[in-house]
């Protein structure tokens, strides 16, 4: 499964992109525990500085200096489980979600890169008894940009570069009309659930911002990235594409894509030069985007 690194998600919205539904009322397996198997992929949820909602509470942490993350598994948890096995033999992708308030959905982080483990960490059950846990040091690519405590290191940043997509996502979305090259010629043309923005959901992802021109001939499919974006954006872009050409397009109604980031590479460059539906722009703090020099 496609996630988006640094969006919300909530266990049941994740449940729904695996099984096509809500979580279940009774009978919910593991989807309401820390991690859930779904068949070569597990997925984690972490939370941070706070307990989870079954009570147990792990030192789950993010350490900013060397860029890694420690998490914990089930009381009785162990590296000699098949979950575990698979997970350190490169068997199963771990999909690894965050949050720092036991009321707020989840933060995806990216994919875990196991740098060590050790069994026998000392845990609880939910009824105090004493119990061992498997503590796992991990890394996701571009986890300092989307925790929120790197204040310090946000401050070196320049003005213009966004700590995360969304603050991004908003900023665009806010300033809509403003905008030159889109806000003249695009609509937004997302649904509004109780007077807020909801996304347009794909079967493989949600679409960053989905506008449509407003002759009604058009589709303009959006995707941002934080800082440097990299070739794998076009292959998601390609994907959301797709599917709006063949469930949402009409006869007639073209589907374009744009990339909007604050950086690029050669990688993105090359895949670019293949495709003649989908553009790049920087984004330049003044509401305009600036199309790269390669295009």
């Amino acid at each position: 499964m496609e996630f988006k690194k640094g969006s919300t998600y909530t266990r049941n919205d994740i449940h729904k992109l695996y099984k096509g539904k809500d979580i279940p009322k009774v009978g919910t397996g593991n989807w309401t525990t820390g991690y859930v198997r779904e068949g070569d992929e597990l997925i984690v949820f972490m939370n941070i500085d706070v307990p989870g909602t079954t009570g147990h509470d792990f030192p789950n942490r993010y350490d900013s200096v060397n860029k890694t993350i420690t998490w914990y598994g089930k009381p009785g948890s162990n590296s000699k489980q098949p979950t575990f096995q698979k997970l350190f033999n490169n068997e199963m992708i771990p999909h690894f979600f965050a949050r720092w308030d036991s009321r707020d959905p989840f933060v995806y982080l990216g994919e875990g890169k196991i740098v060590s483990h050790r069994d026998g960490y000392p845990t609880k059950k939910l009824d105090g008894s004493p119990a061992e846990t498997i503590e796992v040091i991990l890394t996701c690519d571009d986890s300092d940009y989307i925790f929120p405590n790197l204040s310090e290191q946000e401050s070196n940043f320049p003005q213009s570069r966004f700590a995360l997509e969304k603050y991004l996502e908003e900023f665009i979305v806010d300033n809509w009309d403003s905008i030159e090259g889109i806000g003249n010629k695009y609509e937004i043309c997302e649904e509004e659930v109780d007077g807020k923005r909801k996304k347009f959901r794909t079967d493989t992802g949600e679409i960053d911002i989905f506008a449509q021109s407003k002759d009604k001939s058009e589709y303009l499919i959006i995707e941002l990235k934080k800082g440097r974006a990299s070739d794998s954006v076009v292959g998601q872009i390609q994907r959301y594409m797709g599917y709006i050409k063949e469930e949402i397009a009409e006869d007639g109604q073209k589907v374009k894509g744009l990339i909007i980031a604050l950086d690029d590479d050669l990688r993105i460059k090359r895949a670019l030069q293949a495709t003649q539906d989908i553009e790049f722009n920087f984004y330049l703090i003044d509401f305009k985007l600036s199309k790269s020099d390669f295009q």
